[in-house]
């Protein structure tokens, strides 16, 4: 009989790249993934699937400790490094993804390409790939880190003005509709959850992207998602930095608890 740290609320844990010699805030190894994972098995946490989650947000039940595990960017080394071990230990994932980098645009770190997605979504059902914006996820000024986001910010025009509330309405919800219709053929399930682009999101940004037809969408606000959470802003634990060790994992997982 494992310890039940937590009931009726889900730690939804966020990673980025997963690779061996590339390092950044937001990449580990995959050798401190595995060992994160095998961790929280020993210590009795259980893995649910997005489909279990949004069943539990709806008033289903789920297990104690219950764990989401999700990947944003589309990097190919979650395809390579990840995907093999989840697939393996028959844990589900989520993968958010930038559409416009699925027709091979040079990216760096690499991003995984639809055939690599589609043969995920086809060998198993343990892995669900939603959306991560189709060409959102960007800033002004060439992606400088204090430009501003393209999800909540009315951009410059091709003659020098600033987009009209109608055109960044037209512009967020086509963006919605594009991300869905090019995920849709990889994925065995309806395509109606974001995670927001740097985790940067409005009220009114929301609910273009749920006119485009989203029902869930994912933050980066660190504490536990329960049902109490707004559909369109749910928080996720960042465990995806090469400083979080497999004892670190835990003891922020436990920090976060909702009383």
């Amino acid at each position: 009989m494992t310890n039940a740290f937590y009931r009726d609320q889900v730690a939804v844990l966020m990673y980025h790249h997963v690779h061996a010699t590339d390092e950044g805030g937001i990449t580990i190894t995959p050798q401190l993934f595995k060992e994160q994972i095998s961790h929280l098995q020993k210590l009795g946490y259980h893995f649910i699937s997005l489909h279990q989650f949004k069943h539990y947000l709806n008033g289903s039940h789920i297990p104690h400790n219950a764990v989401l595990l999700t990947f944003d960017d589309g990097y190919e080394s979650v395809y390579e490094n990840v995907y093999p071990f989840l697939k393996q230990q028959h844990i589900p994932m989520v993968n958010f993804i930038m559409t416009e980098t699925l027709p091979q645009v040079p990216h760096l770190p690499p991003t995984m390409t639809t055939q690599q997605l589609s043969i995920m979504s086809k060998e198993t059902d343990l892995v669900e790939n939603q959306s991560h914006t189709d060409a959102l996820h960007h800033k002004t000024n060439n992606d400088d880190p204090d430009g501003d986001a393209y999800f909540t910010s009315k951009l410059p025009t091709s003659n020098g003005t600033i987009e009209t509330d109608e055109q960044y309405h037209t512009r967020i919800v086509d963006d919605a509709k594009r991300s869905r219709e090019q995920l849709h053929p990889v994925n065995k399930h309806a395509v109606d959850v974001v995670a927001y682009p740097f985790g940067i999101y409005t009220d009114t940004a929301i609910q273009y992207y749920q006119e485009g037809g989203f029902k869930y969408g994912f933050t980066i606000v660190e504490t536990m998602a329960t049902r109490q959470a707004d559909l369109m802003k749910i928080p996720r634990i960042n465990a995806g930095s090469p400083w979080i060790t497999p004892g670190d994992l835990h003891d922020i997982i436990q920090s976060k608890i909702v009383s």
